[in-house]
């Protein structure tokens, strides 16, 4: 056992210059990722930060949105929303009051019969005395990047008010500006979530996957309204 080890340590010993260059090159790849997620998360903070406002802040926006876009998040097993899904529905029902004519677009992932995002969405909605020529769905709404191409480029839309807790809101507008929307955020942030900080970690990643997207521009998995899906 003590010969094993001494040659163990006789081979590091040997190698040692060659192992410190290695970690000295690991150190720099690292360095370089971080600023470069920071340098990007930095950038479309920067761009979209006076893009935003809270409920309090209604009345300082316009009124001349082509629609209230909510974008959609999970669904509890027994189809209630969850909590940030419940306070961007209360958000978007709040932002529908004030606006009063504006229509609400919901969208989200619906892809699949056993899981509707925008099914339970709308649900909520009706309850609170929403008429349903107001609420217009669009379930093939996966992603963050999805739901707002779509909105330009299926459904027509050209200047939203876009619905979401506001770590999420900067990337939904600065994918919304680079796709020739105008934009603006209404912060649905009610309340503070168990997981978020899982969620702001993610989200300094997505906003890389989403600024790359946004220049690429790739068309979506779906490119037809969602309520043609059967026709």
């Amino acid at each position: 056992m003590r010969n094993v080890l001494e040659k163990l340590k006789r081979a590091f010993t040997k190698n040692k210059k060659p192992i410190f260059k290695l970690l000295v090159f690991i150190g720099y790849v690292v360095a370089l990722i971080f600023f470069f997620v920071f340098f990007i998360n930095i950038n479309v903070v920067c761009n979209v930060e006076n893009n935003i406002c809270s409920v309090d802040e209604i009345e300082s926006l316009t009124s001349d949105y082509d629609c209230i876009l909510i974008l959609g998040a999970g669904v509890k097993s027994d189809g209630n929303p969850c909590p940030m899904l419940r306070d961007r529905l209360i958000t978007g029902y709040e932002a529908y009051n004030h606006f009063n004519s504006i229509p609400l677009f919901l969208t989200g992932d619906s892809e699949d019969s056993d899981y509707c995002e925008t099914v339970t969405m709308k649900k909520v909605l009706l309850e609170k005395g929403v008429s349903e020529e107001s609420i217009i769905c669009d379930g093939y709404g996966l992603s963050t990047y999805e739901s707002i191409w779509r909105a330009k480029n299926v459904y027509g839309y050209d200047k939203i008010l876009i619905v979401s807790q506001k770590y999420h809101l900067y990337r939904a507008i600065y994918i919304a500006n680079k796709m020739g929307l105008e934009a603006d955020g209404l912060d649905a942030s009610l309340t503070t979530y168990g997981k978020q900080p899982y969620y702001t970690f993610r989200e300094y990643f997505a906003r890389i996957k989403d600024v790359l997207y946004s220049e690429l521009m790739p068309e979506p998995k779906y490119i037809a309204r969602w309520e043609e899906r059967y026709e």
